[in-house]
Formats: C-alpha cells, sequence, structure tokens
C-alpha cells in the first residue's frame, strides 16, 4: 500500500460518522479526499497528497500530531500541523487571525494545503448556494462579512512571497471573486447573452451546479459502475433530441459518455441479425432480440465509461413483447418466464429508464409536419402507436410494482425544451441520490 492510499484509509477510519457542516447529508470525509485530489491535480509530491487527506485529522478526531508524525513522518505531520488551526476554545476571529499570521510564514508546499482546503470549502459553498438560489451563512460560525474579511486576508497570506498567477492561487481568488465580490467571469453570459431572460439563466445556472455537485460526488468514489440511462417513448416525442442534449450537457463537464444507438435500426442489426431472424415467428424474434441487446449492453458496461445512454434497450423490449402477449402472439406462460429473466435484469442494469410518451394523433401529426412528405408510414399509424402506448402504460404500472426505477414524461402539450428541463432535473436527482447512497456505502 503505497502513502496516498495508506493516508487515504486512515483519513476515511479517522473521520467515520462526521457529517459536513454545510450539507449533512454527506460524510466529512467527503472534503479531504477533494482537497487531496485539487493537490494531486496541480502536481504536487505524494506528502502533500498524503497531507491533504490528513489535514483536518488534528483538528476533527482524536488523533494529536504526535499520531499523524510516528504514522507518517514528520515532514508528512509537520504538513498537516501547518493547515490546522490552534487550540478551539480560542474565539473565532482570535483562530483566524493566527491561521492569517501564520500562513504568511509558510513555504509554498504548507501553503498549498491551506489554499486546497479554501477551494474545496468554497466550491462546495458556491454548489449548495447556486442550487438553492441564496447564499446562507447559518451553518458557520460567522456570517458573511466575516466570511469575507477572513478568505480575503488569507488569500493575501498565500500570495505572500510566491507567484500569484499560479493556477491554485487563481483557481481560489475566482471563488473569492464570485461569492464576497459579485465578480464572475461569466458576466458576459449572464448580462449579455440572457439580458432580457434573467429566470431562463437562473434555472439553467442551477442545474449547472447541480451538474457540478454529482461530478464531485463521483469524484472521491474508487470503485463504480456507469450510470446508465435508457431512453423509451412513443414515437415522435423528441427522444433523439434529448438523448444527443443530454450527451452534450454531460461532456461539457468531463464525464465519459457513451451513447449506443436503437438495436433494432443499427447496421449491425440490419446486415447481420435481420437476415438470420425475419423468417422466424414473433415470439422467437421478440425473445431473441433482448439477448443482442444486453450483449450490447454488457459490453458497453465493460469499457467503464461514466455514463451509458441507450436508445432503446431492455426496458423497451419489455414493451414490445407486452404488445405481442396482447396481440395473441405469445402465451401467459411465456411471458412471465421472459418478465423472469429480464425484469432482475433491467433492475440490475439499468439506473433509470426515461419514457417520453403522447398520444397517437399527436405522433402522427408531428411526423407528418417533421418530414414534409405524406407517404403513408410502414409503422407510425393510430392502430400501431396505440398497441405501443398501451403497453408502454402497462409497463409504467409493472415498475411501480417490481420497483423498476421509471419516469414517463407527456410531452403532448409542452416543448422540446421544457421536456428537455424536466429530464435533466429527473436525471440529476436520481444520480445524486445514487452517488449518495455509494459514498455511504463506502465511507461510512
Amino acid at each position: 500500500m503505497n502513502l496516498e492510499e495508506k493516508t487515504r484509509k486512515f483519513a476515511i477510519e479517522a473521520h467515520k460518522g462526521q457529517v459536513r457542516k454545510s450539507d449533512i447529508e454527506k460524510p466529512m470525509i467527503i472534503h479531504p479526499i477533494n482537497v487531496a485530489q485539487i493537490l494531486k491535480q496541480y502536481g504536487f509530491d505524494e506528502n502533500v497528497i498524503a497531507a491533504g487527506y490528513l489535514h483536518d485529522v488534528v483538528e476533527d478526531t482524536k488523533y494529536e500530531i504526535e499520531d499523524i508524525e510516528k504514522e507518517f513522518g514528520k515532514d508528512v505531520s509537520s504538513l498537516v500541523y501547518g493547515a490546522s488551526e490552534p487550540d478551539k476554545s480560542l474565539s473565532w476571529e482570535e483562530r483566524k487571525k493566527h491561521t492569517i499570521d501564520e500562513t504568511k510564514k509558510l513555504d509554498f508546499r504548507h501553503k498549498a494545503i491551506i489554499c486546497a482546503d479554501k477551494i474545496s470549502n468554497l466550491e462546495d459553498l458556491r454548489i449548495l448556494s447556486e442550487i438553492k438560489g441564496e447564499y446562507n451563512f447559518s451553518a458557520f460560525k460567522r456570517g458573511f462579512d466575516s466570511q469575507k474579511w477572513y478568505y480575503t486576508e488569507v488569500y493575501k497570506s498565500l500570495i505572500f512571497n510566491e507567484d500569484e498567477k499560479h493556477p491554485m492561487f487563481m483557481r481560489l481568488k475566482e471563488l473569492i471573486d464570485y461569492i464576497f465580490y459579485d465578480k464572475s467571469d461569466d458576466d458576459y453570459v449572464k448580462n449579455v447573452v440572457f439580458k432580457n431572460n434573467e429566470d431562463e439563466y437562473k434555472r439553467l445556472n442551477k442545474i449547472h451546479y447541480r451538474k457540478e455537485e454529482v461530478y464531485k460526488l463521483k469524484k472521491v468514489l474508487t470503485n463504480q459502475k456507469p450510470y446508465v440511462i435508457e431512453f423509451t417513448g412513443t414515437p415522435r416525442t423528441g427522444k433523439t433530441s434529448l438523448i444527443n442534449n443530454l450527451k452534450d450537457f454531460f461532456k461539457k463537464k468531463g464525464f465519459t459518455v457513451l451513447v449506443l444507438e436503437e438495436f433494432t435500426t443499427s447496421e449491425k442489426y440490419k446486415k447481420e441479425i435481420y437476415p438470420i431472424l425475419k423468417d422466424k415467428d414473433k415470439s422467437v424474434v421478440n425473445t431473441e432480440i433482448p439477448k443482442y441487446v444486453l450483449k450490447q449492453l454488457d459490453d458497453s458496461i465493460s469499457k467503464n465509461p461514466d455514463i451509458i445512454i441507450i436508445d432503446r434497450s431492455l426496458f423497451d423490449r419489455l414493451i414490445w413483447v407486452d404488445r405481442l402477449v396482447l396481440k395473441g402472439g405469445m402465451s401467459e406462460e411465456e411471458y412471465i418466464s421472459y418478465k423472469e429473466i429480464y425484469i432482475p435484469l433491467i433492475k440490475e442494469k439499468i439506473d433509470i429508464v426515461i419514457s417520453t410518451y403522447t398520444d397517437s394523433l399527436t405522433a402522427l401529426k408531428r411526423d407528418y409536419n417533421a418530414n414534409l412528405s405524406l407517404e403513408k408510414r410502414n409503422f407510425l399509424n393510430e392502430t400501431n402507436v396505440n398497441e405501443y402506448n398501451n403497453s408502454l402504460l402497462n409497463m409504467e404500472k409493472l415498475s411501480e410494482k417490481e420497483k423498476i426505477n421509471f419516469r414517463l414524461f407527456d410531452t403532448t402539450n409542452k416543448n422540446q425544451r421544457e421536456i428537455s428541463f424536466e429530464v435533466i432535473d429527473e436525471i440529476l436527482k436520481d444520480m445524486r441520490k445514487n452517488l449518495l447512497d455509494k459514498v455511504k456505502k463506502e465511507f461510512n
């Protein structure tokens, strides 16, 4: 076990059971891990990174600085001590004044830990506050003015006799300017692009920071599988646009996103699978296709991206099988057997199913308007769409019974942008819960 792994493990055990003051849903250990990751990002040596994991241990746990020295050596203990406040019996002002004065005397390596700590705290504060729509300092021992004084002065001490253009110092300065001085790099976007639409900007800003929160939560975990989203639903409900928007939304933040096209419209299906299945009975076709869909999904999961977005996967095949049963093409016994196989696989492999819906006539109107042609469609007619919708609604009921994580969005009287906001909102909410559950399981 190398030093980073050893100190990470030590910090996890030391902070076990503690939660963040600013957000009690989150284990305390998220913060030290984040501090260490910031230090690693800027290329600091292993002792500095180790001290990042341990920087709150002396202040907030049963361990003393002597324990750190005994376990990890003088250099690491010195780095931790430099980032630790004096006797907690002193007043907040006395402790902060001590930090400001002492920070000025430290070398760059010691300052780096303090800087990373402040970056992590302010980034968390900004995320939480922008999501809530207000900056509330009630969870802290002092309010806005005192916090503004402290962060401004400690920043001055950090850059004393140092290159203030170092990217880490600049990152801290940007946060201080944004939170305490109402200065922002995105003033152009806010004041020019959205000049006459402040509400739209606020809405986008909120989901931006919710995405930031999810990204930070994901980074603290060690072992995790991709978050898998399946899209399904009535034709002509904007599903493809939603998938493209969602892919772009997450990729811009730095998530690795894999998008899988609908299997039955793919070239692989048309050239390799369809020729084998075209003369088979429909019940055979509808039980064989899911096997290929499952393999496609498993192959994608093995590549371990952050997010997998699938256009019609295992859940959609369940809809088609239900439709086949209703048309008399499969027996109830076969259907029960099918569900016994695939419902557990859906629950295991797909984190959330997003389904878009509209009535058959609206779907037809949208199709004709979009394509500017009056030729007869092969599938898209009222009978087929109604049959699909009936089975889709049956699967909504089945999902509730079987506890499949399914969300249905009625697009009939809503525009594409409104549906996009609703879908992204639901996915971010579910991702946050999913990641928090994993964080608590790993660290508590």
